[in-house]
């Protein structure tokens, strides 16, 4: 299978992946205070989400 290329895809899809991208490190910031003041199993797991989504956007694999 070819690399997923941002510059094929439609206008509308790299707008938001873009948005998203820049939209990262406000969310794992929040989501990284939230799940120490209130642990729990759901935010444990939702911080290692936007986490593995954050290195795939710098590893350009999204």
């Amino acid at each position: 299978m070819s690399k997923i290329n941002r510059n094929n895809m439609p206008g509308f899809l790299r707008y938001w992946i873009n948005v998203t991208e820049k939209a990262m490190i406000p969310l794992i910031i929040f989501q990284f205070i939230r799940t120490l003041l209130f642990p729990s199993i759901l935010d444990i797991l939702l911080l290692g989400g936007l986490i593995a989504l954050y290195f795939s956007f710098q590893a350009k694999s999204i």
